[in-house]
């Protein structure tokens, strides 16, 4: 088996996902509106049916509505298709199986992140971050630009932001993969350039080569006013490719939490063993998408870890090791496994609902899992859910599944919806975006 690194994770999710996915085409309808980036972040609108360019002001711009209010809206499934230049978010509402509207936006990937009063998309190719509206998430009102200018060196162009959070509604954090530092946002100026950055650079192991503390996602826990970030660590130098395979060895390096007070917007110690505090993780290699997950009910931090393989004496690949769901105690700091995957495909996304509910997703499988358990449940039916999934909150999973013709040809792209009740799953409905092709990154329920 192979364990991959987030980055080239996503390189080759982009590959084999947009194979597998090629002839959906679009079976439903709804409002379509494209947006592209200025320099200042701003929006160019082009708009479609029943549309409304998005009023997003500029650097100079007055204070605008941040807390958005989603009273009313139906529950929707916002999928993100990643194509080449121009990607598409759709909206689809899961009690009609309807397409209530689409965005295109110009990156060949990005993801959702919706923890918040608005839900937010993330264009991790071109580095805008686009608030959308709470109750027509299709819809724009306000961008930012986050690339700025402190590229690691050697390292990508382009930031690639991999999560938001916003304790207040009008300040956010945004976690860039690329960087080594969090980009913060005044929410009340759309187009503005961020005003100040936390530097995570101290978190960097002194034997991870590439140079970057890869910061994978992020959790607000209101109750005790921080932001928790986990810092992936990963050398992603450490690849070794045969045939059509890519491993990650393993390096001395360990994922860690951090922490970052909301009134300060600085680094908290933890208590922890690693520097400034930090709290270390036995994992390896938590993989970009959903690896993080606060339990309030027992005051922990659920973490995915893709894990990475033994390097042998000879230079020859190992077995795989530290692939995992890992328990990280607030109270007490420690952490134990709750899951080994070791035996198991690249875990690739998870999904949590509560203490006893909560389902991942592989690459070919997907499986509920109930988190006081050691072991896997039954497996999703139907097959797998294309790498993500989400729940909803009312007691279901939802993610893509893509399908395939008796003769070897694509079928139609689903949404499916299983739930944790009587283990069934059902479509929602198929061919969600209005290109064929690409692959699907991203999944959420809105409103949570």
């Amino acid at each position: 088996m192979k364990a991959i690194s987030k980055s080239a994770r996503a390189l080759m999710t982009f590959l084999t996902a947009g194979s597998a996915m090629l002839g959906a085409f679009v079976a439903c309808t709804g409002d379509d509106d494209v947006y592209r980036p200025t320099d200042n972040g701003g929006l160019d609108a082009t708009t479609g049916v029943d549309s409304q360019a998005a009023d997003t002001g500029g650097g100079d711009a007055g204070p605008t509505a941040v807390c958005g209010d989603a009273a009313g809206a139906p529950q929707r499934a916002l999928l993100v298709q990643g194509l080449t230049k121009t990607s598409e978010l759709a909206a689809v509402n899961l009690t009609t199986g309807a397409v209530d509207g689409r965005m295109s936006f110009e990156s060949s990937y990005g993801v959702t992140w919706s923890a918040a009063t608005n839900p937010y998309l993330l264009a991790q190719e071109t580095d805008i971050v686009t608030r959308l509206d709470a109750r027509e998430p299709w819809k724009a009102d306000g961008t930012w630009n986050v690339r700025g200018n402190d590229a690691v060196d050697g390292g990508p162009e382009n930031a690639n932001p991999a999560a938001i959070v916003v304790p207040a509604c009008g300040k956010a954090y945004v976690l860039r993969y690329n960087r080594n530092r969090i980009a913060i946002i005044d929410t009340t100026k759309p187009g503005s350039a961020p005003t100040g950055y936390i530097d995570l650079a101290p978190y960097l192991h002194a034997e991870d080569a590439d140079k970057s503390v890869e910061m994978t996602a992020a959790v607000y826990v209101a109750s005790k006013k921080r932001v928790y970030v986990l810092v992936g660590n990963a050398d992603l130098t450490r690849f070794k490719t045969i045939g059509f395979n890519t491993y990650l060895y393993c390096s001395n390096a360990r994922p860690l939490v951090v922490a970052i007070d909301v009134d300060t917007d600085q680094l908290v110690s933890l208590g922890g063993t690693g520097p400034n505090g930090a709290l270390v993780l036995d994992g390896y290699n938590p993989p970009l998408g959903s690896p993080f997950h606060y339990d309030a009910a027992f005051d922990r931090f659920l973490i995915l870890h893709a894990g990475c393989n033994l390097e042998l004496g000879d230079g020859g690949v190992g077995a795989i090791t530290k692939r995992r769901v890992e328990e990280l105690s607030l109270a007490t700091g420690q952490t134990k496994v709750l899951l080994s995957l070791d035996d198991q495909p690249f875990p690739s996304s998870m999904a949590f609902q509560d203490a006893t509910h909560a389902a991942i997703g592989f690459y070919g499988s997907a499986f509920f899992w109930d988190p006081s358990k050691t072991a896997l449940g039954a497996a999703i039916p139907g097959g797998a859910m294309d790498g993500v999934l989400a729940a909803d909150g009312k007691g279901n999973i939802i993610g893509p599944r893509s399908t395939f013709l008796g003769d070897g040809g694509t079928g139609p792209l689903e949404l499916v919806r299983a739930s944790f009740g009587d283990g069934g799953s059902s479509v929602v409905m198929q061919n969600p975006f209005s290109k064929p092709g690409g692959y699907v990154p991203s999944i959420e329920a809105w409103p949570r």
